[in-house]
Formats: C-alpha cells, structure tokens, sequence
C-alpha cells in the first residue's frame, strides 16, 4: 500500500462521525497540517489503529483533547494521523473511601474535579494548561506545577495503567491501590513518555483530600526583595503548599517582582501559619486572598503561558536558583517576556515573543543557558519556539539519547508514533 493511501487504511477502521479530515482535522489539532484525527471509543479500537498503522507505515500521534500538542518540539510535525483518547472517558472505579480512581484516558480536568468534589477531595495537579487537557494527557506529559513540592509530582500519584505500545500490545501495569509494587517500575517509564511508547487508556490515580482553607500571601517588591522572599519561603520549616515568584522586565527596583505563597490546611493551621511566615521574613504581605478567590487565582495561573510563541522551561535543584534565574533574566530581556519561578521546585519558566530580527541571538542565549544549566544537574527544555529556533538550540537536551532510543525500540519498533520523549 501507498504511503498517500495508508493513513485514509487507519481511518476507515473507524465510523465517519469519530474522523476529522481536512481543515477540520487541521482546526482541531490547532493548525498542524495533519491527515486526520480519530476518535476511538475503547481500548481494541486503539490496538486494531495502532496495528494497522504498523501494516501500512502509518505515524500516529497519541492525543487526548490536543491542549498540549503545540508544545516541545510537536509543532514542527506534518501529516500523520493523531489519535485522540478523548471519548475514552469512561469512570471505571471511584472508591472514596481508599482514595483511589480508574477512568479512561479521556477524562476531562474539570469532569475529574466535578466527581470529586463532592467528597470534598481532588488530584492537586497544577501543571500549565491543565484545565484544558485530559487524566491521560496529564500523565503522557509528566509535567508538575507548585503543588507537586507538598503533594508529588503526577508521577508520585499515578497507581497504573493501561497502555497500548507501539507494536499493538497491551499492557496492564501497576494497579489501583497504593501499595502495589512488583518488578520495573513501567508506570513511572510512561509517565512523562509524551506517547513515545505507547498510547495511554486507562489510568489508576491516588486521591487527596480537599483542604479545609486556602490562603494566599502576596509580596511584592524590586528582583532582589523577591528573591529574598523566595529564599525565606524555600528555607522555612513551615508547611508551605506551594510558592511562585513572578518577575516582569529587567531592572531591580519598583514593584514588578511578586511572590505569591499559597497556604493549605484547616482554617486554624492556615492562619497560623501565614502569621508565623510573614514573620520569619519579616514583612507583612501586601494582600491575602481566601478560599474562592485563592483558588480562582491559582487556577487562572495555569493558562500564564497560553499562546506565548517562546516558552523555555530551565529546571534544577532550587538552591541553584542563581543560576537558573540569571539566565531566565536574559531569556526574558531577549523576548521582552516574564518569568514565573516555582520557588520550591527550582523550576523557572520564561514567556515572550522573539525580536523579528533576533532569532539568531536568541539561539545563542538558549544554547548557553542550557550548557550553564546542565553544568549544574539541571535541564532546559523549550517548550514553544519558532522552528527556526528550535532548530538551532534543540528542543531539550542531548543527554540519554542511546537509552532512549534502546526503550524506544522496545516498546515502539516500528517506530509509528511520531511523539518523542523529550
């Protein structure tokens, strides 16, 4: 069969109204000049898609709502077919009293917080983008926000799963409940696999409970004010839920600097423990936000990248944060971008919009960022950049290439899925 006949063989393994083809497939995978994007409903139709497109040469790109798939090096993707786990959405098992949950990949975030709320619990993942994306999306990208200093990152939380490999197999991996530990840990080789491996369809999570209150403190300052408020949150021995330093333009003075400390607990410990805080750094914070209006701002964080062409993610241990922020600094003075630094997680991430002559310069910033970074055991990765970028700086860094590919062609011998761990 013909490589221009192959993909149109994948498709029509599924009903026409689970299909998008031309400018609708296109629309839906957010402008990428894809072949098509299908819909399966259950696990065999993801393993009969996945083995047809080994038969005819088919690439395939794992998907769930498509939230993520402009990010880390998927922009420069042509043609293909994107599967979406988007109808697998199906709430197989949900026991609050063990705290624990299956569903299909598909699950929503906002349909997970509905079930749970309830029973006064959630999954604190607070990763960027993750209102919009899927349980599975969630896992395939592995990413971590603030939360993950007090609760894991998602990969910490994720029981099992269910995974179709490149090759059409399938695997059961993990289970539901939290003591479940036996041989590899494949769940953690997954998490964060970005579908290189395989498509995720079912995935087992642990549960939390849902705090009493939620209390956040705001400081605010010039650069070396918040980086002293960062120091004194990332030190203190008090139970921080997450902190986040936000830095816009280049100088060191005025107001431009914030660092935000979000408190969890019950009402008591909360108050508490922001008193005892603003103590230890000695100011009182120039405003606190409470229960609703503390989470409606955490959670309008999450979109703080959304359409920003540039996005660098440099991460290390957080008392590297010297280095990590000298060169977010110089990133953001490139791009005419903003920093947001997880205080507790050393994880630093720019946003802005290269200069239209500066793509050159920008390359080299990035470039020396990122051997500046690893000097110190941490990583740079891009998230979104032009191509011509990209291209020059790479995505993410070289290291692990030879054990990659090895896993790759373990799980992937055919090498049909276009993702690619980063």
């Amino acid at each position: 069969m013909s490589t221009a006949t192959a993909p149109a063989a994948v498709a029509q393994l599924l009903p026409g109204n689970r299909v998008l083809t031309g400018a609708a497939a296109s629309e839906w995978s957010g402008g990428r000049a894809v072949e098509a994007v299908l819909f399966p409903t259950d696990t065999d139709e993801v393993r009969a898609l996945v083995r047809e497109a080994n038969e005819t040469g088919t690439d395939l790109l794992p998907a769930g709502n498509g939230s993520w798939l402009d990010a880390g090096g998927w922009t420069g993707v042509r043609g293909g077919v994107v599967v979406s786990t988007a109808r697998l959405d199906t709430l197989f098992h949900y026991e609050p009293a063990d705290l624990t949950l299956t569903a299909g990949a598909g699950l929503g975030w906002r349909k997970l917080a509905a079930v749970l709320e309830p029973n006064g619990q959630w999954l604190p993942w607070d990763a960027p983008g993750a209102a919009a994306g899927t349980l599975g999306g969630a896992v395939a990208c592995g990413g971590s926000g603030p939360l993950s200093a007090r609760y894991g990152a998602i990969r910490d939380n994720v029981l099992g799963l269910e995974v179709v490999t490149g090759d059409g197999r399938l695997l059961r991996i993990g289970g539901r409940v939290v003591k479940n530990v036996a041989g590899y840990d494949l769940v953690r080789l997954f998490t964060g696999s970005r579908g290189s491996l395989g498509v995720i369809t079912r995935v087992s999570v642990r549960l939390f409970p849902r705090p009493e209150a939620d209390m956040t403190m705001v400081f605010e300052g010039g650069v070396e004010r918040g980086l002293e408020v960062a120091r004194a949150v990332r030190t203190t021995s008090l139970p921080v839920a997450a902190a986040e330093m936000d830095i816009r333009g280049g100088g060191a003075s005025g107001r431009e600097t914030r660092v935000v400390v979000r408190v969890l607990g019950s009402r008591e410990e909360a108050e508490e423990v922001c008193s005892r805080l603003a103590a230890e750094i000695g100011a009182a914070p120039a405003g606190t936000m409470r229960g609703g209006e503390s989470d409606v701002f955490h959670r309008r964080r999450s979109v703080w990248e959304e359409r920003s062409p540039v996005v660098v993610r440099l991460a290390a241990l957080p008392d590297q944060v010297a280095v990590t922020m000298r060169w977010a600094r110089e990133v953001a003075r490139r791009t005419r971008g903003e920093i947001a630094a997880d205080v507790l997680g050393g994880v630093v991430r720019v946003k802005g919009s290269p200069a239209d002559d500066g793509t050159a310069e920008l390359a080299a910033v990035l470039m020396r960022a990122r051997r500046d970074v690893e000097a110190v055991g941490g990583t740079m990765t891009l998230s979104r950049a032009p191509q011509a970028v990209a291209a020059t700086a790479g995505w993410a860094g070289g290291g692990g290439g030879a054990l990659v590919q090895r896993i790759k062609s373990l799980f992937d011998p055919g090498s049909v899925l276009l993702s690619r761990c980063p």
